[in-house]
Order: C-alpha cells, then structure tokens, then sequence
C-alpha cells in the first residue's frame, strides 16, 4: 500500500502530542494542547494512532516539523509512547514540573493558561532544526 503524508503545504507542521488521561494534571495539559491547536500555534495531533501504529498518522509525523509532547504526570505515557515507535528529538513537557501535584490540582482556567503559555514559550524557544 502506498500511503503519501496528506500534508502539502510549504513547511512542515509542529505538531502536539497529549497525554489524555484521567488525572486533573492531564486534563490540564490536554486542555492547554487543545487551546494551542485551536489559536494555530501549532497542530494537536493523534497520541492513540502513534501507539496504534496507524500507518498514515506514523508517516504524517516523521514529516512533520517540529515534536511536542506533553505529559501529565511522571508517568511519561506520551514520552514513552512515542519512543515506543520510534520517535526521538522531540521537546517533552511535564505539567507537573510547573509544581502541580497529580490527583490535588484542581483544573482551572488560569492553570490551563498556565500551561499553555509555557508550552507557547517552548515553542518560541525549540530551535529549528537545519536540513542535512
């Protein structure tokens, strides 16, 4: 089967990856993801499919720009999913490394902004990297 990426625009997307899980500290990241892809600051795109193995999602992402991958808790279940299949080189975020405790952090706005404005200053500060 000959699977093409669908992207065909000039530059290649960044894309953000997100664990979804149940605890109020993925909650806050999966929110602040979903307010970076909703603003264009880059794309959110699918966790299940890279651990799915979805051909089509696997080659989407070896085209892509830039990796982020958010986390959270130290669990690292996004980190460890995308290394799973083989992905490296991306810039990996803890929402809990902003001293938030899982299971005793309250989902707010303002953390969700939090959250979603040290991701913005990562993607600032992520260099680019140069092709070979």
């Amino acid at each position: 089967m000959n699977i093409r990426p669908k992207c065909t625009c000039d530059s290649a997307s960044d894309l953000l990856f997100c664990c979804s899980g149940v605890a109020d500290t993925a909650e806050i990241g999966d929110r602040a993801v979903r307010a970076l892809h909703r603003n264009g600051d880059a794309k959110m795109f699918c966790l299940a499919g890279i651990g799915g193995g979805v051909e089509l999602i696997l080659l989407n992402t070896r085209a892509a720009g830039r990796l982020f991958v958010v986390d959270g808790c130290d669990g690292d279940c996004a980190r460890k999913t995308m290394e799973k299949q083989g992905f490296s080189g991306f810039t990996h975020f803890r929402v809990t490394d902003l001293g938030w405790e899982k299971g005793k952090t309250p989902v707010t706005a303002e953390r969700v902004e939090a959250a979603a404005a040290e991701l913005r200053r990562l993607l600032v500060e992520t260099p680019r990297s140069v092709p070979a």
